[in-house]
């Protein structure tokens, strides 16, 4: 059993709000609640995401919970940072995503701005780990994503017209053409479609980006 399945079962017939209480935190801190349910739920234990307060940060309140349900430093220390080397190799891999083509061309008079805070639209993210699964397993949930987007959406995207198809990027500049049926109807080599960005001066942040956050 590893650590992430102990702390599951050691916390299931638990309260949140008792355990955030013995960490110090009050009963209703919705941060603390949210990234306690991260910590429990995913697959790098709360360690992706930055929570940062008076008390913890990311490892500090791991540490913190495996001390309240009784798990060993010993036993903990080595398991956590097992989890921050997948966390490094995950985000060091290439990040899977899909692309919902439109055959956007932009015209005279399109803001740049308006293209930019639309762009993660057609952009959809896999999860970092997404990149380890068996390759048919990857390309069928490519195709139930796309399915799925194209329904959500009605087949037309704000600022950028109709889905033509999809894409799903697997490497660099390498991809999957899937219908919006999703369906597999191509590949494409040296895929590379331009992205639409706005940002401050001197950042490399798009905000259409920072405000839309990454869902996936």
């Amino acid at each position: 059993m590893d650590l992430i399945q102990e702390l599951q079962l050691r916390t299931q017939h638990l309260r949140p709000e008792d355990v955030l209480a013995h960490l110090g935190y009050a009963p209703h801190d919705t941060d603390a609640l949210a990234h306690y349910q991260r910590l429990r739920e995913g697959p790098y234990l709360g360690l992706e995401r930055e929570h940062r307060d008076s008390r913890y940060g990311e490892r500090g309140f791991l540490e913190a919970l495996c001390r309240c349900v009784g798990i060993a430093e010993a036993d903990a220390g080595p398991a956590i940072e097992a989890v921050l080397e997948r966390l490094a190799e995950d985000r060091a891999a290439f990040r899977h995503w899909l692309f919902a083509d439109t055959d956007y061309v932009r015209g005279p008079g399109t803001p740049i701005f308006a293209m930019a805070f639309t762009e993660h639209f057609r952009r959809r993210t896999f999860p970092l780990g997404f990149w380890r699964l068996p390759w048919a397993e990857r390309l069928a949930a490519a195709c139930l994503k796309a399915r799925d987007h194209w329904q959500e959406s009605g087949g037309r995207l704000v600022t950028w017209g109709e889905i033509q198809r999809y894409h799903y990027c697997y490497a660099e500049r390498r991809s999957i053409v899937i219908s919006t049926r999703g369906e597999v109807i191509g590949e494409r080599e040296d895929f590379d479609p331009p992205r639409a960005t706005f940002g401050l001066r001197g950042s490399d942040e798009n905000l259409g980006d920072l405000f839309a956050g990454d869902k996936e």
